[in-house]
């Protein structure tokens, strides 16, 4: 596995696996296919992804409690586990407590990287990290994050952060009309952040039919048009990703998109494509 690091130190693997849809949707329990995520987490770590991400809204709590499930024989020092503080839970004891209902439903004693779901605006930034600075101090989250802020939102959490805000991750979803924030995504390059993309693809299938240069660079490089994607997302400077699976064939796939290089003639063309719109 690829591992990405910034200039501060921080480190974390160029894929991970999500698991928004595991055991329910955002705030709806879903334990009917319970065995199949389970052994979907399980499958991924024993073809060596280390990285999972969370959320306490998912599934209403119960999808942190199938990862702890699915973690509970392995070496949790191998592993890089991120959730994610609610959006309604953002007032200092409302965090705390969020963060100790994650530990103990994953069955963790702490959490690699902790982030702030979304942006707030009832709540102050500074009252929110000042108790993410309070759970980094006693040891009960190592790092943290956020997600889908903007530049002037970071700007505001790390004005009044004691530490790093070390990643934001953000919808990257080609496919959409705009394409990525790109503004916003340089900033985070240009500021030592990590930027976790999700939604590549959406929630769907590839649509890459009429898009020509995909299946010449999936031929040239025996690769498919995923595994192009993939590698020239984390190709980017501080960029990694997260895909939701169930598929075994499918998360081999992933993996197997860092097992190349894409020349720079053909990453430029693709920038040229996928974020010149």
């Amino acid at each position: 596995m690829i591992i990405k690091r910034l200039n501060s130190g921080f480190k974390m693997p160029a894929l991970g696996i999500g698991t928004y849809g595991m055991g329910g949707d955002e705030q709806d329990e879903d334990k009917s296919n319970d065995a199949e995520c389970i052994t979907a987490i399980r499958d991924a770590l024993n073809l060596g992804y280390t990285h999972i991400d969370t959320a306490e809204v998912y599934g209403s709590g119960h999808t942190e409690e199938l990862v702890g499930k699915a973690i509970e024989d392995y070496d949790r020092k191998k592993l890089f586990i991120a959730t994610k503080v609610f959006k309604t839970n953002l007032k200092y004891d409302d965090v705390i407590r969020s963060a100790k209902g994650s530990l103990k439903r994953m069955k963790i004693d702490y959490i690699d990287l902790c982030l702030i779901h979304s942006y707030n605006p009832d709540v102050p930034i500074k009252e929110t990290i000042s108790a993410m600075d309070g759970l980094v101090k006693k040891g009960l989250i190592k790092h943290i994050g956020v997600c889908n802020f903007s530049i002037e939102q970071l700007k505001e959490a790390q004005k009044y952060s004691m530490n790093k805000i070390v990643t934001n991750q953000m919808k990257y979803s080609l496919w959409a009309k705009t394409g990525p924030d790109l503004e916003t995504i340089d900033y985070c390059q240009k500021n030592d952040i990590m930027v976790t993309a999700y939604k590549l693809f959406g929630r769907g299938k590839i649509n890459t039919e009429k898009i020509p240069i995909f299946s010449v660079l999936a031929k040239k490089y025996n690769k498919t048009e995923a595994q192009i994607i993939t590698n020239w997302v984390v190709s980017k400077k501080n960029v990694v990703t997260i895909f939701k699976s169930v598929n075994k064939e499918h998360l081999k796939e992933n993996l197997e998109a860092l097992e190349f290089q894409i020349d720079d003639k053909n990453i430029q063309e693709l920038d040229s494509f996928l974020l010149k719109k």
